[in-house]
């Protein structure tokens, strides 16, 4: 797994703040925490906790995938793709059959 990109985090949540028509203050409120720790975390120079960044991802009304990776539904073909690409030829196969793997093992939880 490629290490958390805090720039496009804070990208993706100011996407969203300004979606949704709240400023930095209003936002800040709602999560109890400073809105100059909103802006650092907006321009990825502040790194937040998990529970922080669940928080804002629950207000925002943002999938955790997304906020974090990037991963949306508009994207998850090419993501795993791109996980693919990285691996080595003789193990893709391996890659395929462990992913069907989980997800059976996740339908058959479910039914």
């Amino acid at each position: 797994m490629d290490k958390i990109n805090y720039v496009e985090i804070g990208k993706r949540i100011k996407q969203k703040r300004k979606e949704l028509k709240l400023t930095q203050e209003k936002l800040s409120e709602m999560l109890e925490i400073s809105p100059t720790y909103i802006s650092e975390i907006e321009r990825g120079t502040g790194i937040s906790s998990l529970a922080t960044i669940t928080k804002i991802a629950n207000v925002l009304k943002l999938d955790l995938d997304y906020l974090v990776f990037g991963i949306s539904d508009t994207n998850i073909d090419k993501t795993f793709s791109k996980i693919l690409e990285k691996i080595p030829k003789e193990n893709q196969k391996l890659y395929i059959s462990l992913c069907e793997n989980i997800a059976n093992t996740f339908i058959e939880k479910n039914t």
